[in-house]
Parts: C-alpha cells; structure tokens; sequence
C-alpha cells in the first residue's frame, strides 16, 4: 500500500480527481449562487404579475375569465371566501403547506411549496386567491440536469486528460524497470527509444551510461586479468631464484611473501575470470540437497561447527555445481573465522518461495557494521582496514560470490548486526522439482 500511495502515478491520480471535484463543487456553487440572487426578484415580479391577474378576473371574481388564464399559463386558481368557492381545475387542489411564509413587500400575500407545487394566496378582503404553480412550472432556473451534463463532461475531460499524461509518462515507468535491471548487475539492458522529446533524451542518455558502466567495467576487468597474468611469470622467477639462496630466516621470510602474492593472483584471476563465465556455465541438473551437505561436511569439525537447521527434501535444480561450490565454501568460512568458538554453531537452512531457492547461512559472530554493507562486494574491500592476514584474506570472496550468483541470474544479499551476527541468503531462481525418493 505504501509503494502505491508513493507512485508518481497514484499522486497524479489524486491530484486530477481532486482537481476535478473542485472544478464540480465551483462551477455547481457558482451557478446556485448566481441564481439565488434572482430569487427575490422572482418572487417580487411573481406577485406584480398575480396582482395583476387578480383585477383581470374581476370583483367578484369571474370564473370563465379564470379558467381561460389557468389555460394560458399552465397553473390553477382557486377562490375561496364565506359566500363564494369555486377552483379552475377539475382535479382535487393539493393541501396548503403549513409553512407558508407572509411576502416582505406585500403583507397580503403568503407564499410556500411543498412535494413539487408552490402556492402563492393574495388575501383580497373577506376572500382570498390561491394560486397552485405544479410540477410543470418551471421555478427554479437553473436546470439540474445540465448541472450534472456539465459535471459528466468535466469528469470525462479530466479522465481524458489522466491518460493523456500516463500515455506521456509512460517511459518513466520503463526507466524505472531500467534502472532496477541494472542495479541486479544487467548492463546489457536497453531502453526502447520511441519517443524524440525531453522523456526519449532521459531515454537516450541512460542507454548511453549503462554502455559507458560495461565499458568501464570490462576494461577494469581486463586489467586485472592482464596484470594477473603479467604477474605470474616473475613470481616464478622469485620462486626459482630463492631456490638458490642458502636456507636463511631472510629466504624463508622472501618465500612465505612470495606464496601470499601468488595465492592473491591466483584469487584475482579467478575473479577476473568468474566476470567471462555467464556463458560458460557448466549446468547441471543435479540434486541440490547433495551438493549442500556435501560442501557443509568439512566445515562440521570446525569451531564452532555448523549445524542444518532441519532435513531438506531433495530438490533439482540446474546448476553449475563447482562454481556454487566455491559460492558456499567461500560464505561457510567467513562464517566460521569470524565467529568465536564459543559462539552458536553456523546454521544453515533451505526453503522453496516462489521464484526461488534460497540457502540461508547465519552465525552468532562479530557482525559487519551497518555503514560498511553497501561496499561488501566490491573487489579488496575489507572492514579491517588494517588488512591484516589474521583477520581475513584479501577481500574477494564476497566480489566472487556475488559474480557466481549473478552468473545463475540470481542474487546475494547479507543482513547483519554488530557483535549479534550475519546472515547470507543465496538466491537461486530457477525452476525446481521435487524428487520422488526418500528423504536423506
């Protein structure tokens, strides 16, 4: 609910129909307005001319002549006095209404309404004539029914006018799914350009940055691959060399730093590498179950163990197995260096929500500070800014991870709190099955 009241649509929405209530409530109060100020000058011009009605009947009142007016202007008149009553309708008269109200102007005239007639009565001496305006005398000039044509055809404008404008914003909607497409890491996505205004300019532009973003980053890519590989060969020159030197604290001291720097190339070309690897995946329907207990068993007897939260089913998936294997073992031994042994032991879960699969990995150890989240999986960052050896490695697996996943058009997320622990959730979204065999 809050995401659609926040909707630049939802807001727009809003704002039109209140717009167009307004509008209504305006145009409709105007009109009353302007034609109520009439009243009383209608009531005034009434009873001038029922006066003058009343001296062309005549003293004493003549009926024919009374008739022949009641015709000509579609109302009845009745008389009513102690010696003489008489009505030019032949239909029973309607009851006065008993909130009849005496004319500011003319103290002999009483008027009021009630169901649809209006009655005006001129008091003439001992008698008095009443005059019955039914439902075809049209009293009020203002029409009711061209009020509310008006306010059909100021709704329909206004609809009209809401999508006109969802039609303009249209490729807001699809930058939105743009921009969501690339922040999941699709840098090959491209919005349509359909349209030459400031909307298909936004359009042109982001297309142009998510190319420039590829760009960039295959370039740093191919950079780190290079320089890997430049690496290697006068490693291995240190490497013999050393092999010459007499056995002394200084060479074994050379050596040890020799086989750090090698191991972190070898990270950093498996890095590089796993950025070429969408398309060279080696799926594999394999049986998930499996492969997650087989990857958690050499990880039991280290403090302070890892324990599966219950028994999973056996489920298929298509996956490539070494790749995830590598994603799991990576997130199981951060859980365990940065965990105390006398911490819980590491639990791992497994659960089927629609569209995926998740792994859940989460221990009890030191946590990663909340400001330090967003930049977890970026190549050689490390929390430790010391970057010392005892605390971690060289602040790739987590990068490594996340490029695994991505590969299986999946996702990584970590959740974490300071001295209470982390959890890594691995998404997998892909279409799995149950197998038809026992539980393991």
């Amino acid at each position: 609910m809050k995401r659609i009241l926040n909707s630049v649509f939802t807001k727009l929405l809003l704002v039109l129909l209140v717009a167009g209530i307004c509008i209504n409530l305006t145009v409709t109060g105007f009109m009353k307005q302007m034609f109520s100020k009439n009243d009383s000058v209608r009531q005034k011009n009434i009873v001038h001319h029922l006066n003058y009605i009343v001296q062309e009947i005549g003293q004493p009142p003549d009926l024919d002549r009374a008739k022949q007016i009641s015709r000509q202007l579609t109302f009845s008149i009745r008389y009513e006095s102690p010696t003489l009553n008489w009505s030019t309708s032949d239909a029973p008269s309607a009851p006065l209404p008993e909130n009849l109200q005496t004319s500011g102007e003319s103290p002999n005239v009483q008027f009021g309404g009630d169901r649809g007639h209006r009655f005006f009565i001129l008091n003439q001496g001992e008698g008095r004539f009443i005059f019955e305006l039914g439902r075809g005398f049209e009293w009020d000039l203002l029409d009711m029914g061209a009020v509310v044509r008006l306010i059909a055809l100021l709704s329909i404008i206004l609809i009209g006018a809401y999508l006109l404008i969802r039609s303009i914003l249209s490729p807001v909607r699809e930058l939105k799914e743009g921009v969501r497409e690339v922040s999941r890491g699709n840098l090959d996505y491209h919005l349509a350009l359909r349209r030459s205004d400031e909307l298909g300019e936004l359009a042109k532009a982001f297309n142009a940055m998510t190319d420039r973003i590829r760009t960039m980053l295959r370039a740093k890519e191919q950079l780190m691959l290079d320089v890997s590989h430049e690496l290697r060969s006068p490693l291995t020159r240190m490497k013999v060399a050393l092999e010459s030197l007499p056995d002394t604290y200084a060479k074994r001291s050379v050596r040890e730093d020799v086989a750090e720097m090698e191991t972190m190339v070898t990270e950093l070309l498996k890095t590089a590498r796993s950025h070429y690897m969408h398309a060279q995946l080696n799926l594999q329907r394999i049986n998930f179950t499996d492969l997650l207990k087989e990857t958690i068993t050499p990880f039991r007897d280290q403090r302070p163990g890892v324990q599966i939260v219950e028994k999973f089913d056996p489920i298929e998936i298509s996956v490539d197995p070494d790749r995830v294997k590598s994603a799991l073992k990576n997130i199981l031994d951060n859980a365990i260096k940065y965990s105390f042994n006398t911490n819980e032991p590491v639990k791992v879960s497994m659960q089927h929500r629609e569209p995926y699969l998740i792994v859940r990995i989460q221990d009890s150890g030191i946590g990663i500070p909340e400001d330090e989240l967003p930049f977890i999986f970026e190549p050689f960052y490390r929390v430790d800014k010391s970057r010392s050896k005892d605390t971690g490695g060289y602040g790739l697996g987590l990068s490594l991870c996340k490029t695994i996943m991505e590969a299986h058009r999946g996702k990584i997320e970590v959740n974490s709190i300071p001295e209470r622990g982390t959890t890594v959730s691995l998404f997998f979204p892909m279409q799995i099955e149950k197998v038809r065999v026992g539980v393991g």
